[in-house]
């Protein structure tokens, strides 16, 4: 069984993720976002065997629920996924039919889990319908989604899940890379939060000098806004290290303003997974996301 520290992500993720375990406060919905398909896979079971396991440190990977879980074959982790029906779309039909399911109690588990796939190919009619179950659910089900891009998702859904940013494969990024993109993350972050431009846009110029900075900036940047969301909501769980950015931008910015600067992120990776010019993207970045903090 893979360990959390196995599982293909980020180090500061997978010791949030070790965290919420130990201290049995995994959010009941979760969305994975980002990296493979793959990992996306492996992300979702380990954290499904958590769900299911009965042992003092979860998951065990040795229990009758966790080897289940490992071959697919445990009744209470449900795979919800349209490819297996030959379709493009994860349609409302789905949904209706897994909320059918959630009603009815665990087969051998304390909880019943949905792993959903392809969770960002759900229409509205569909995303609408899963709002009312994840809003609402009965108190032993857990609901694990996957998606590559969240760009597609309702804000109310967003607002409702805990993200989990997988991030993009990072094979060939440096370790002093990331730890420069997580520091000025966190310091363009502070600097929206200020009346001026000035220091924002004196930070954003280091993308002109450094363009490698500017894409894993950009995930580091969207979990820091994420928690200010979570925070937002009520909640206390948080996975970015500047928590205190996090309550900083909750107390100043409204949940609309903080939703769309995750998703106007969003729509700059998905630019630069689609190899647009970089140039571009920076000069918009600098205009787009501080409109977005403060759009009336």
């Amino acid at each position: 069984m893979l360990t959390a520290d196995e599982l293909g992500i980020r180090k500061e993720l997978a010791e949030n993720i070790k965290t919420l375990i130990k201290n049995d406060r995994l959010p009941h919905a979760i969305l994975l976002r980002g990296s493979s398909a793959v990992t996306r896979g492996k992300v979702s079971s380990y954290l499904a065997q958590a769900f299911v396991c009965e042992a003092e440190n979860k998951p065990c990977g040795k229990c009758s629920h966790c080897m289940k879980v490992g071959i697919n074959s445990h009744p209470d982790v449900i795979t919800v996924d349209p490819a297996v029906q030959n379709e493009k779309t994860f349609k409302i039909a789905l949904v209706r039919e897994m909320k059918d399911d959630a009603y009815i109690i665990p087969n051998e588990a304390s909880r019943k889990v949905y792993i959903l796939k392809s969770a960002d190919k759900m229409n509205v009619q569909a995303q609408n319908a899963l709002l009312k179950l994840i809003e609402e659910p009965p108190s032993y089900a857990r609901f694990i989604l996957e998606c590559e891009s969240s760009s597609a998702m309702l804000e109310t859904i967003l607002s409702r899940v805990s993200l989990f940013d997988l991030g993009t494969d990072s094979d060939g990024v440096s370790d002093e890379l990331m730890r420069k993109a997580d520091d000025t993350a966190a310091r363009l972050a502070s600097a929206i939060l200020k009346p001026t431009e000035y220091d924002f846009m004196k930070i954003t110029a280091e993308f002109e000098r450094d363009k490698e900075l500017f894409e894993p900036v950009l995930p580091a940047l969207q979990l820091i806004f994420r928690d200010a969301v979570i925070i937002k909501t009520g909640s206390d769980i948080t996975l970015s290290d500047h928590a205190d950015i996090s309550r900083a931008a909750a107390s100043k910015l409204t949940l609309k303003a903080l939703i769309k600067m995750t998703a106007e992120i969003d729509n700059f990776r998905e630019s630069i997974n689609r190899n647009a010019n970089k140039n571009l993207l920076i000069t918009r970045f600098s205009a787009v996301m501080r409109s977005a903090a403060y759009e009336r």
